[in-house]
C-alpha cells in the first residue's frame, strides 16, 4: 500500500503513475484513489487490515513533511503509526531532498504539539533502514524498485513456508 501525503502535485501525480505501472504487471499494490463521494477513510483502514493480514509492504512516499499529523484520522502519520504498531515492512521512497522527513510539529502546529510525527520517524525510519532515493528516478525505475522488493519480499514467504513442511 502506498503511504503519501496527497496534495494534487507532482510527486503525487508520478506516484499514481508508478501505481499504474505496477497494477499493468500484475503486482497486487494499493492506493486510495477516492472519487467526490467515495469514504477515502474506509478505503485506508481496508487496505491497512489487508496489508497487515496478508504480511504486505506499506510503501512510505518520504516527502518533507511526510507523516505530518493533522485532523484527518487517516493521514500518513496515521498509516504510519499502523505500520509501527503492527510491525509492518516499510519501503521508504525518497522523493525530496531531506531525508528522513521532517514533519512541522510544536507548540505553533495546530495537531502535533509534542512532536509525535518527528519522533514517529525516529522510531519507524532507523538508522539501519535503508531507503531508496527516487529522486533522479522516473516512473518505470521506481516501480522496478517497488517491484524488486515485493518480488523479494514473496521469494522469502515461499522458501520460509516450504522450510516448515
Amino acid at each position: 500500500m502506498f503511504s503519501a501525503r496527497f496534495d494534487g502535485g507532482y510527486i503525487e501525480h508520478k506516484i499514481r503513475r508508478v501505481h499504474k505501472i505496477l497494477q499493468a504487471h500484475n503486482f497486487p499494490v494499493l492506493m486510495v484513489d477516492a472519487g467526490i463521494g467515495d469514504n477515502f477513510g474506509k478505503l485506508t483502514q481496508n487496505y491497512l487490515n489487508k496489508i497487515e493480514k496478508e504480511k504486505g509492504v506499506l510503501i512510505c512516499v518520504c516527502t518533507a513533511h511526510y507523516a505530518e499529523k493533522t485532523s484527518s484520522p487517516y493521514c500518513s502519520f496515521e498509516e504510519l503509526q499502523f505500520a509501527k504498531d503492527y510491525r509492518l515492512d516499510v519501503l521508504p521512497l525518497k522523493v525530496a531532498d531531506v531525508y528522513p522527513p521532517k514533519p512541522p510539529g510544536g507548540p505553533k502546529h495546530p495537531h502535533d504539539k509534542d512532536c509525535e510525527a518527528e519522533a514517529l520517524i525516529k522510531m519507524v525510519f532507523r538508522p539501519n533502514l535503508s531507503y531508496k532515493d527516487c529522486r533522479n528516478l522516473d516512473e518505470v525505475e521506481i516501480a522496478r524498485v517497488i517491484a524488486d522488493k515485493l518480488l523479494k519480499k514473496k521469494s522469502l514467504a515461499m522458501r520460509s513456508s516450504l522450510s516448515l513442511q
